[in-house]
């Protein structure tokens, strides 16, 4: 039995690293499959591009024939939406048995004290996050530096982290797998293997693998997708200039 876990994904970004997640999905033999929340960016389908809806297709097609779980995320939307989108359940959190012992899955969100106390900051904060993803350098981005660099977000994820070790510890489980705090980790806390395969806005996005051939379950890391051009970076700063320009003049 393979379990492959994916998540923060953020279909619709033009950050997300859809050629890397097309040849995971087609190449790499699974079971099982568990998208671990924020597969969408939001639920603007007029954002994606000819890959991301091949993603979006590819997943309805393991339906048929593999067990896919889908636990929503906070950028997700309605749970029914996404279950009758793909055709399958969307769930809360997740848990499967894994060798001798129990590994439990969620996206995170609810751990976050960080992000429950600025809900009323939503539509600031993603105005930011649109803004920045204009700009972006594959291996420098705004929000990416953030979360990397100040000590509110370290914050954030260490609570994130305990509380899902916490989580895991009152259910009897010896693994868990954690994602939207984009941070690659794998460590053990408490007793307890922590796995967070960070985001698919990444220069390297990972994977999580849960492999009953395996000793212990991995973070799998994946090559980088071919850098955008300079001529590319241009048209996407010029074409958000025009945008600005045209949203002021409103």
């Amino acid at each position: 039995m393979r379990t492959l876990i994916i998540g923060d994904t953020h279909l619709g970004s033009p950050l997300c690293r859809t050629s890397l997640l097309i040849k995971l999905l087609s190449e790499v033999p699974f079971d099982q499959l568990v998208l671990n929340g924020d597969i969408f960016d939001d639920l603007n389908l007029r954002r994606f591009s000819k890959n991301h809806w091949k993603v979006l297709a590819m997943i309805r097609d393991l339906v048929e024939t593999r067990e896919v779980i889908w636990i929503r995320g906070n950028h997700d939307g309605p749970s029914g939406f996404l279950g009758q989108l793909l055709g399958v359940r969307v769930r809360s959190d997740y848990t499967f048995p894994y060798q001798d012992g129990l590994v439990y899955v969620a996206h995170g969100d609810e751990f976050d004290d960080f992000q429950n106390s600025v809900k009323g900051l939503r539509n600031l904060r993603e105005r930011f996050y649109g803004f920045a993803i204009w700009f972006d350098v594959p291996r420098k981005t705004a929000i990416q530096w953030a979360q990397r660099s100040t000590k509110v977000f370290a914050r954030a994820r260490e609570k994130v982290k305990h509380k899902a070790v916490q989580k895991a510890q009152k259910m009897g489980a010896r693994w868990v797998v954690v994602g939207h705090t984009h941070h690659r980790e794998h460590e053990d806390v408490q007793g307890i293997t922590y796995l967070n395969p960070s985001s698919w806005l990444t220069a390297n996005p990972s994977y999580v693998l849960f492999d009953e051939a395996a000793e212990a379950p991995s973070v799998v890391v994946l090559g980088r997708e071919k850098r955008r051009t300079l001529a590319r970076v241009r048209t996407r700063v010029r074409s958000a200039g025009r945008t600005l320009a045209r949203r002021f003049r409103e």
